[in-house]
């Protein structure tokens, strides 16, 4: 409507497009195409297509070009094949430091960069404010008692690797980088020595791999709750035969009396999810018509939390996920995705729960209210949540958090 196209001037293609179609499609006449960017890596790679005789390439959200992701083969092949190449990249979260805008610019030959902010007087009039909200919560005692099992269970193994000159910090300050540093060295060490010499390098695999399981157990209790942290250990019982780490968990004995105090508590929610239905039914109180989207970064969570919002009543509420199916959690296709989004926006369902799925890439409607149920530690994570809310009228964002856990880490990585 704004460039006086005709409807046979601008086609999309996906994945669900049959590729001879996608043939005439490219050999056509028409002007503008929108498509995905692994179709248009594919058909460049079949050589179905070529890029030779494009005036403008645009990729938006940009700053998914780093990697192995599809944008940076596209615009690479675009550069080589095409005469007076243009490239336009679009993000409204290019990164946090210089360093990481010049890998976007270096991935997509970038020579040039505009910003706006929302004070800029040409974006004034299409933004509306969006107010952000930290709401805290303290862990009962109970949430504590298992908190200190499992960092007891976790401080046996940093102490066995400290000794070992595999991490050289206390083991108080240990975090997930050290341990993340201290794997890639083991395996680098497991390659430099001979067979007969690997023996202990195993063994301290074996540790850093379970201390990373720990740590993780610990983050699940504290930022989601018992529900999450018990299906994440239901999933290593299973594994255990396969996976010697965790099987180093299961058989240790403080997993006993963490199994005991877990199974004497599984009524008792993290103290998040009343406050998350506070905030839910007073905005619909307040706004009866309003959309709610939270967003949390675990599947189990997310069906949790649809039920738990469920029984409230008055709700109507929908889990969005991805496609992927895991055990006892099946996935949605791109279909389903589609009705839920629609009937979203149709008023149908008032609250969706979702994982990342929902932070971009998807036409969701704007919504009145965004829930962070864990801060997230990524700032373009961060910016993409928020920017859920605040479309077409003022938004609000709340971002839930629990006192002295490692929510508070990721609070302040995210500001």
């Amino acid at each position: 409507s704004i460039l006086k196209l005709g409807e046979e001037d601008a086609v999309a293609l996906t994945g669900k497009t049959p590729s001879a179609y996608r043939r005439q499609i490219w050999d056509g006449k028409a002007r503008i195409i929108f498509a995905t960017p692994q179709v248009v890596k594919n058909d460049l790679e079949s050589g179905t297509l070529s890029l030779k005789g494009f005036s403008l390439l645009v990729f938006d959200e940009c700053h998914r070009a780093r990697k192995e992701y599809a944008y940076t083969d596209v615009a690479k092949k675009y550069v080589e094949e095409a005469s007076w190449p243009i490239i336009l990249g679009m993000t409204a979260s290019p990164g946090a430091d210089k360093k990481k805008i010049a890998e976007i610019c270096g991935a997509l030959f970038i020579e040039r960069i505009e910003y706006r902010s929302e004070e800029d007087p040409d974006v004034v009039p299409y933004v509306n404010p969006v107010e952000v909200e930290w709401k805290y919560v303290d862990l009962p005692a109970e949430y504590r008692e298992i908190s200190r099992i499992i960092r007891s269970m976790l401080n046996d193994r940093l102490n066995w690797l400290n000794r070992m000159g595999v991490i050289r910090t206390e083991p108080e300050y240990v975090g997930r980088r050290h341990l993340l540093e201290a794997g890639e060295e083991l395996r680098y060490r497991l390659e430099e020595t001979i067979e007969e010499e690997r023996g202990p390098i195993y063994s301290a695999i074996v540790a850093q791999s379970a201390s990373l399981t720990l740590f993780h157990a610990l983050e699940l209790l504290e930022t989601q709750g018992i529900h999450t942290l018990t299906a994440f250990l239901d999933k290593i019982e299973r594994e255990s035969e396969e996976k010697k780490s965790y099987r180093t968990i299961t058989n240790d004995p403080q997993y006993i009396d963490l199994k005991r105090i877990l199974n004497q508590n599984m009524s008792l929610e993290h103290p998040k999810l009343p406050l998350l239905k506070e905030e839910v039914e007073s905005q619909l109180k307040q706004h009866p018509n309003s959309k709610v989207l939270v967003f949390t970064q675990y599947r189990d969570t997310v069906s949790h939390l649809v039920n738990q919002l469920r029984e409230a009543g008055r709700l109507s509420v929908e889990r969005f996920v991805g496609q992927a199916s895991k055990q006892d959690d099946p996935g949605l296709s791109q279909d389903e995705q589609a009705e839920i989004i629609r009937n979203f926006r149709d008023g149908g369902t008032n609250v969706l729960v979702a994982t990342c799925i929902a932070e971009e890439g998807l036409d969701i409607p704007s919504v009145d209210l965004v829930v962070f149920y864990e801060p997230i530690p990524s700032e373009i994570r961060y910016i993409q949540r928020k920017g859920r809310t605040g479309r077409k009228t003022v938004g609000k964002a709340v971002i839930l958090a629990a006192s002295d856990t490692f929510d508070i880490a990721y609070l302040y990585a995210s500001k």
